[in-house]
């Protein structure tokens, strides 16, 4: 029985993909495009990394460059047209298989669902997009961790130069690790200790204006001493006019170090977050600072236990009066 609903199921499936690619070559031909002309993945896997180049950051580039290496790799030879839920739900199971974890393989979907939407507007490609029946896999959300004092300490301790400036900045200012590695000195207005981050260098795509604290002047001045000439605040060591890009290595090895797990650079901005909430600065000033979209965005990186408590508190302390009160009485 059980083979033979498999055999079933694989027939549907065939049939399924068949059906499939009849529909979107059918819709081709409706709208008189030579299906000749419709490229393959691979190339047009080609153009989409093109056209990302002006529009993406470095972090983001890299990462889409990923998820379509390894799409080219299952399906580069085939016509877009060609391409089928099924194929999409076998790319999800293969990459999961390699053991990527399902927020990798969530974010290179939503990458191929895109170079879909831009080949269908490009007239590259016809039809209803094969990606788009494809459902996410399920993603345990990651425990935000917020760094003590004291492991703020031994992470500083335990890290390069670059690397303590780097951590310093992003303590400082909440900024993500993509902004403050792309950081330029154009941006940076030391007369009046701004630091103004065009729309292109935001994870929100909106300009934002950060002020310079003491701490990060201090560092902003040194490294431009370190700099040598070059147009970005931490150059990449390599050379050739381009700036560090990635901090996962060397941050693991000082967290290591410093005997400190499970923490992520993003921490680090969720620490910023919460040293200002608890310190009773107004969420919309925090929201500004962070660039979030709104104050309800900023809400999730405080952490309402500690008013809860302090609420609980002062249940406690009426309860502790009024029994002071009875025991005067008696």
């Amino acid at each position: 029985m059980g083979v033979h609903r498999k055999g079933r199921r694989g027939n549907k499936d065939r049939c399924t993909g068949k059906a499939w690619r009849k529909k979107a070559s059918g819709k081709a031909r409706t709208i008189g495009h030579d299906r000749g002309k419709i490229p393959t993945s691979a190339e047009f896997s080609r153009e989409y990394l093109t056209y990302i180049k002006d529009v993406k950051q470095n972090r983001s580039a890299r990462r889409t460059r990923q998820a379509l290496k390894h799409f080219s790799l299952l399906f580069g030879n085939k016509k877009l047209s060609e391409i089928t839920p099924e194929d999409s739900d076998t790319y999800k199971r293969r990459r999961f298989n390699e053991g990527a974890k399902p927020a990798t393989v969530n974010r290179e979907l939503a990458v191929i669902k895109h170079l879909f939407n831009l080949a269908s507007k490009w007239h590259k490609f016809f039809g209803d997009n094969p990606v788009s029946r494809s459902g996410a896999l399920e993603v345990q959300n990651l425990v935000e961790r917020i760094l003590t004092p004291e492991e703020e300490h031994r992470l500083l301790e335990a890290s390069p130069k670059y690397l303590q400036d780097i951590i310093l900045i992003a303590l400082n200012t909440g900024m993500h690790q993509a902004e403050i590695l792309s950081l330029k000195w154009e941006w940076i207005d030391l007369e009046n200790n701004l630091i103004n981050l065009p729309q292109t260098n935001t994870k929100s795509k909106k300009t934002r204006k950060i002020p310079i604290n003491p701490v990060v002047r201090r560092i902003l001045l040194e490294c431009k001493i370190r700099s040598g000439g070059s147009e970005f605040v931490f150059p990449s060591p390599k050379g050739l006019g381009s700036h560090l890009t990635w901090l996962k290595r060397s941050f693991k090895t000082a967290c290591k170090k410093a005997g400190i797990e499970k923490l992520r650079f993003h921490d680090l901005r969720h620490t910023t977050a919460t040293k200002l909430v608890e310190s009773g600065i107004p969420l919309h000033a925090v929201t500004k600072l962070l660039g979030h979209s709104s104050v309800k965005v900023t809400e999730r990186y405080s952490r309402p236990e500690t008013s809860i408590q302090e609420a609980v508190q002062i249940l406690a302390n009426f309860t502790q009066n009024r029994s002071h009160e009875k025991t005067n009485l008696l």
